[in-house]
């Protein structure tokens, strides 16, 4: 009888600790979940990402869009948002279609430029399903993921006229891209997001 209470003792504790990894594993996809959907209605500010106030990160990359080169000093003059984009991101692909109407509503007076983390054809697909008429930059490996400091996306920065980093955040939907417009809070510290790691 001692053998069987030794097995189920045994089992038992193999269970709580399958449970224990479970329960964690879910906590930290609440936390991915809180962080897409965010504490306010909109835009969800964050620590994350390049400080405001510094200067964008100069590239120059092909838009495959209108098929040319494009780089950061011929986006100078106007506002600009820069979108971050993964292709197996479902918030991401809930956005897509409202870039369009954010891009013609502003008359050409926002550059608007997207980043998307697939191929060059899977990001030009993207763009043609969704009718994009703004640059689309393909960046598979995640470079300018890096280089922006980009974890979680959606992700969007408002860059100035002089390509200064204004806002930045998580953006949802139409509204938050919009409120990358408004000028920040003073006391806008944003929140902290999880690691992706």
């Amino acid at each position: 009888m001692s053998g069987l209470w030794l097995i189920s003792y045994v089992a038992l504790w193999i269970l709580v600790v399958l449970l224990t990894v479970i329960v964690l594993g879910l906590v930290r996809q609440l936390g991915v979940i809180y962080v897409r959907l965010g504490p306010e209605e909109n835009l969800l500010s964050t620590r994350e990402g390049l400080d405001t106030g510094t200067m964008a990160p100069d590239f120059r990359t092909a838009d495959v869009m209108h098929d040319r080169e494009i780089k950061l000093a011929d986006l100078k003059g106007r506002s600009s948002i820069f979108v971050f984009i993964s292709p197996d991101c479902q918030p991401c692909r809930e956005l897509m279609p409202h870039l369009a109407s954010f891009h013609k509503s502003r008359n050409g007076k926002v550059n608007l430029v997207l980043f998307s983390q697939s191929d060059r054809q899977a990001s030009l697909e993207l763009a043609k399903v969704h009718k994009l008429s703004i640059p689309v930059i393909s960046d598979p490996e995640g470079g300018f993921l890096k280089i922006y400091q980009v974890r979680a996306t959606p992700f969007a920065y408002r860059l100035d006229a002089d390509s200064v980093v204004q806002r930045r955040g998580i953006v949802n939907n139409l509204e938050a891209l919009e409120e990358l417009l408004n000028d920040p809070l003073p006391d806008d510290l944003g929140v902290e997001l999880p690691s992706s790691k």
